[in-house]
This record gives C-alpha cells, sequence and structure tokens, in this order.
C-alpha cells in the first residue's frame, strides 16, 4: 500500500539574541521549498506544514506530532530547516529558533538529538532531513548510537542532507534570495535538470548529487549527505522529461501501429495535436484538446480506427474521399471505465464543412456548439456503479440529424431578456436560471422563436440530451468512470458550498458543453417512465401524456451518484425548485 509524502518546513529570519545575526531568506527558503514539494507536477506532497519564525516549544511539538502521531508505516516523511545552526561544548548540532539565547543552549535551542530520538521512536521508515545551515554535516543519523537498541528495532531509514560540514558556515546570497544549498535544490527541481537518470523521476541522491556539484563549483561550499537507507527515494518528478518521454512513446505508437490505417490527412493532423500537446498544451483550441483526448484513447486500444477517423473529420471539417488502407486491426475492445468514441457512428451530414460548429442567439447572446449525428447507448449497463432500475434497459438510440447544444445551460441574464423577470433565488447574470418548472420553460421556448422570428429552439428530448452529455463516451460520467473527478467537471454536493455557480466554470465534456454534471438539473421534454420498455430509439422525445416530465444531469446539491451521464429524474411540469434549469437545443 503507497503511503502519503508528508512533512514541515521551518525558517527563521528574526532572533531575539543580539548576538544572532538576523538572517534575510529563511522564512523565503522555507515557504518556496514547501510550494515546490506541494506542486503537483513535481513534489505531489500531501501535506506540508509550514513553521516559520516560531519558538522553540512550537517548533519541538509540531515535530513530535508529525513523527509520533501523525506518520504511519507507509509515509515518506520530510523535515525541512533554514536557520542559524550552532555546536554545542560536545560538538553536536543544535538548530536555533527565533527565542534561543546562545548562553543557554542547552534549554533554548532545539537539539538535533530530539530529531533523531523521534525518528527511533516513529514508526515511519522512511525520512528526509535537509538542513541549511551552518554546521549541518555535524548532524547525525538516530544520533550516531544514540538510544542504540531503539535504533536497532525501529526500522526507520533516514537522508540527511546538508548545506555545510559539521566545520562550515552556510551562505545566503542576495542575487538568488536564498540560501545557496536551498536555491539549487530547487532550482533541480522545478527546472528538472537534478532528473540525472533522464527517467522523469528526481531521487534524493540525484538531487543532491546536483545540489552538492553547483554549491561546490560556483560557490566554493561543501555540502554533506548521511544515509542508512538501502533504497532510494523519490523526492520530485521532471514534468518537462516526462511529457518528452510520453511523446515519443505515443508519436513512435501512432506510427508503428496506425500510419497505415489512418489516411495521411488524418494521421498528419494526428502528429501535429500531438506534437503542438507536448510544445505547448496551452496552445490546443477545444476542438484540438477534444482530438487529443480521442487519440490517447485510440492508442491505448480503446477507440475504433474508423470511428476516430470519423470524428476528426468531422471536427476539423476535413473531406476525404478515398478511404486509407486497412489491415484488419480495427482498435481494440471498448472497455467500460474510459472515454471512447466508438459508438458514435458520426455520419456524412455531420461531417459537411459548410455547417458552422457553432451558432450565436442574435437575441439573447446563448451558445450553441454543433452536436454530430450518430448513434449511442443510450441508459446505463446492470453492471454500473451506483445505477437505478429506471436507467434501464440499456438500448441503441440514432440520432439521425445534428443539432445545435446549448453550450451552458440558461442564464438569468439570458432568461430575464425574453421573460422580463428573473425568478430564481440564487441572484446574479451569469448564474443559470433555477426555480422554473416544465411549463415556464415553454413559455420561454415559446417568446424566444416568436422574438426571433424562428421555430428552431426547443428543449431537447431526453435521449437528445444523454448523447450530448456523453459525447461520445459509454462511461459513467463524460470524463470517465472515477467519481475523484468530478469536482474539476461539476458543482454538486461536495464543493458547491449549497448554491448554484456561474456557468462555464468547470471543464467541459470532449464535444465543448459545460456543466452537463451538476450545478442545475435541467429540464427535458420528454414525460417521466419507470424504465426505457417502450422508448423510441430514433432520439425523439417520448411524450404520451404522462403527468411527470424528466430532468437530468444532477444539481449543486447531488449526490455524485446522481450527476451520473444515464441517471434520470422525474417531475410534475408545475414544479419550480431552486434545483432546476435547462438548456436549449436549436435545429440546424
Amino acid at each position: 500500500m503507497a503511503g502519503r509524502k508528508i512533512g514541515l518546513v521551518i525558517g527563521t529570519n528574526d532572533y531575539s539574541d543580539p548576538n544572532l545575526l538576523n538572517l534575510h531568506f529563511a522564512i523565503k527558503d522555507a515557504t518556496e521549498m514547501r510550494a515546490v514539494l506541494l506542486n503537483p507536477d513535481i513534489g505531489e506532497f500531501d501535506d506540508i506544514v509550514p513553521l516559520v519564525d516560531e519558538t522553540k516549544g512550537n517548533v519541538k511539538k509540531g515535530i513530535e506530532k508529525l513523527l509520533l502521531k501523525d506518520a504511519t508505516f507507509d509515509d515518506l516523511v520530510l523535515i525541512y530547516f533554514s536557520g542559524h545552526g550552532k555546536l554545542d561544548f560536545n560538538f553536536k548540532l543544535n538548530l536555533l529558533l527565533k527565542d534561543t539565547e546562545t548562553d543557554y543552549l542547552l534549554s533554548t535551542a532545539l537539539h538535533y538529538d530530539f530529531i533523531t530520538n523521534c525518528i527511533a521512536q516513529s514508526e515511519c521508515r522512511k525520512v528526509v532531513i535537509i538542513l541549511d545551515c551552518c554546521h549541518g554535516g555535524a548532524a547525525g543519523i538516530k544520533g550516531d548510537g544514540f538510544v542504540k537498541t531503539l535504533s536497532e528495532t525501529s526500522g526507520s531509514g533516514t537522508f540527511v542532507l546538508s548545506a555545510t560540514t559539521g566545520a562550515d558556515l552556510a551562505k545566503e546570497v542576495q542575487e538568488f534570495e536564498n540560501g545557496i544549498f536551498t536555491h539549487f535544490l530547487l532550482e533541480g527541481l522545478k527546472n528538472g535538470e537534478a532528473d540525472l537518470g533522464g527517467d522523469g523521476l528526481i531521487d534524493i541522491l540525484e538531487l543532491y548529487e546536483y545540489a552538492s556539484k553547483k554549491c561546490k563549483n560556483e560557490y566554493s561550499q561543501v555540502t554533506t549527505i548521511k544515509s542508512e537507507f538501502e533504497e532510494t527515494i523519490v523526492i520530485g518528478r521532471n514534468p518537462l522529461k516526462i511529457r518528452e518521454n510520453e511523446y515519443n512513446l505515443n508519436k513512435s505508437k501512432l506510427l508503428e501501429e496506425f500510419a497505415t490505417q489512418l489516411h495521411p490527412r488524418i494521421l498528419s493532423e494526428s502528429l501535429a495535436i500531438l506534437r503542438k500537446n507536448y510544445q505547448n498544451p496551452s496552445s490546443l483550441e477545444q476542438v484540438d484538446l477534444t482530438i487529443y483526448n480521442f487519440l490517447e484513447s485510440l492508442l491505448k486500444g480503446e477507440f475504433l480506427v474508423d470511428s476516430y477517423s470519423e470524428a476528426v473529420q468531422h471536427l476539423k471539417g476535413i473531406g476525404i474521399n478515398s478511404s486509407p488502407p486497412q489491415n484488419g486491426n480495427r482498435g481494440g475492445i471498448l472497455k467500460t471505465d474510459v472515454p471512447n468514441i466508438g459508438n458514435a457512428g458520426i455520419n456524412e451530414t455531420s461531417r459537411k464543412s459548410d455547417v458552422p460548429k457553432t451558432f450565436t442567439s442574435s437575441s439573447t447572446g446563448m451558445e450553441f456548439v454543433l452536436i454530430p449525428a450518430g448513434k449511442f447507448m443510450m441508459g446505463s449497463p446492470s453492471e454500473e456503479q451506483g445505477r437505478y432500475d429506471n436507467e434501464g434497459p440499456a438500448h441503441n438510440v440514432r440520432i439521425e440529424k445534428p443539432f445545435y447544444m446549448g453550450k451552458y445551460t440558461v442564464t438569468q441574464k439570458q432568461w430575464d431578456e425574453i421573460m422580463g423577470s428573473n425568478p430564481s433565488r440564487f441572484k446574479g447574470d451569469d448564474l443559470p436560471v433555477e426555480s422554473v418548472s416544465w411549463d415556464n420553460v415553454q413559455n420561454f421556448v415559446k417568446k424566444l422563436n416568436e422574438k426571433e422570428g424562428t421555430d428552431k429552439y426547443c428543449l431537447p428530448s431526453e435521449a437528445e440530451w444523454e448523447y450530448a452529455c456523453r459525447a461520445g463516451t459509454s462511461t459513467r460520467y463524460s470524463f470517465g468512470g472515477h467519481e475523484l473527478k468530478l469536482g474539476d467537471y461539476a458543482w454538486y454536493d461536495k464543493n458547491s458550498g449549497n448554491q448554484t455557480h456561474p456557468v462555464g466554470q468547470k471543464l467541459p465534456n470532449p464535444w465543448g458543453l459545460y456543466d452537463m454534471h451538476g450545478n442545475v438539473w435541467e429540464w427535458v421534454q420528454d414525460s417521466y417512465h419507470s424504465n426505457y420498455n417502450g422508448a423510441p430509439s430514433d432520439g425523439s422525445a417520448w411524450e404520451d401524456g404522462n403527468s411527470s416530465h424528466v430532468s437530468r444531469g444532477g444539481s449543486w446539491y447531488s449526490f455524485a451518484r446522481n450527476c451520473r451521464s444515464a441517471f434520470r429524474n422525474g417531475d410534475v411540469p408545475g414544479d419550480s425548485g431552486v434545483f432546476c434549469g435547462f438548456r436549449l437545443l436549436r435545429d440546424l
């Protein structure tokens, strides 16, 4: 079982003892070290407690709590110190805190032996100590014999990285605004240069070797390392190298396995998107990001080759007259826990490049996204985690024609422009309109069509809504099967603060639609039925006079289970609770 990565950072600039010079950058050292260790792309630590300009008592309490109360056997613990260090009459290291008095080291300084004693009694077996202080090299491993029996039975392993030897002084440098040792540790982690093995991972020995050479060659500062641990410990990642390795692997696989199956234009487009994602991920437009996500699944064997090719043609408006050569391999089996487009079935109408990919309402400014025609499996399979019986039986539905779907749910500002009022409980122009009944929404649709002289605006059918929500996926959510990612895409009971939020703040689904999960329930056109027995298979609304109507998607108050793509709810058309809103469909 993998443990946590936890620790604390200690930094002291100001000392009450007039015999001690105040430091300039010790707190900055500790603060920046904490930020790098917590960075999810570099250190990936779970928690780092800051102890800056603290007293001896508070620091000792923090160390004891970390090692003896919080840390478990499988955890990695890191303790970082930047400040003054001083040797006592027995040449033992003492770490000086804000209330240390140099005339009374025994009673006012933090004796390093206290740390080794805590390590010896801790059940944690992986501990890293980093000391950027004078005389840091005097720090021992488990006290170098201190309480020997405890040391032999604890099972702990320790690395101690010190900015100096036992006799030398550590230095701060104005140009870095850091201690020298800390500066090069941070540099090696942040720019990835400490990844000496080039595997994308930075272990503690690589990090020390990088910083040690820099300190010695550029500032003649000699560092030390002590270890009793037989294994090394990964302390960080080199995201640049990891991206490079991932790019090279994906590029090779694309060329080796799919070059003969994809049309040259599709292959060229795929290689360009791979390269763009490697060189500058932030430059990817939404359509490129969608294709990249599909491409990843193709390379994992989770997409059909033909379906991927059709999706790229549609999304990029590419017309191909001849079919690419095929060698019989049409990709792997579709997996139920990963988004896929294998059942999207995009047709010729959807591929026409003369159909605009977006549409904006002239009267309200509502933005719409073109949704391709195709087929999908509606409902949830019997094995889906958290499913309800009314989500079955799963059945094939074919959407014969493309359509425009609202990029966002209808906002309060847009509702007010058409209706001249705002019924919402949570007020804000960019918040979704809520407290609207199904009947209210029908009136809104009628007035919007009249205002723009058309009959193209309507509520989506339940099938059209689920098709657009899934965006070619067959998983619990449009981003996959894991609830842990839901907070990136949805406002729901765990993160909403019991209120709605402005539309479009979370990540969109693969087809560029926002808030399909959570924020507000979305009315659809259909009457509610307790299951799909007898449901139409052509994507049309199922209306048979049933008094209740369907709402989809979950809300700010919903459990994660109820925000799934297949979850469905039934309400009477006159209900207008604070959970209900809607988004519109517009016919081509």
